[in-house]
């Protein structure tokens, strides 16, 4: 097992269609684990030293939402099931943010691109872009990322 640099863990969590497992707490304390499509908010500053937001958008009354908003902090997880095994586990705190159609279709095609490709990405993007649907923004506080798990040393 090898820890990821900064690099490294940018590019693993927007290799493929890597899924996010994000979790986050129920009112009565208990987790809510769910698969969700993401992206990374590239339009950050590249030479920060922090792993830029993770982007995801979905309803605004989902039980993810609603919890987001009584609780903000998140968990998410990304992994390659494959061997050697490698993943990434972020640590940190969600903000819904209201956007304007055009913006949230933006967020929504961007998405879409990363999961169902280039020709099916404005469909998939104007599908996603319906009346209710919020974007999430996920700040990072604690990262750890992983690579190379059941290597031999």
């Amino acid at each position: 097992m090898t820890y990821m640099s900064k690099n490294e863990t940018q590019k693993f969590l927007m290799q493929g269609t890597f899924t996010a497992k994000l979790t986050t707490v129920n009112k009565d304390g208990s987790p809510h684990v769910v698969p969700v499509w993401f992206v990374l908010d590239e339009r950050k500053n590249r030479t920060a030293k922090k792993i830029e937001d993770i982007i995801f958008t979905t309803y605004k009354d989902s039980v993810k939402a609603t919890n987001i908003q009584r609780d903000n902090r998140v968990s998410i997880c990304v992994d390659d099931q494959t061997p050697q095994f490698s993943f990434v586990t972020i640590h940190g705190t969600a903000k819904i943010v209201r956007q304007k159609y055009n913006e949230l279709l933006k967020w929504n095609t961007r998405i879409a691109e990363r999961y169902m490709g280039k020709k099916n990405a404005k469909a998939y993007g104007e599908r996603n872009t319906a009346e209710g649907v919020v974007l999430v923004r996920v700040k990072p506080t604690k990262i750890i990322a992983e690579k190379d798990i059941a290597a031999w040393e």
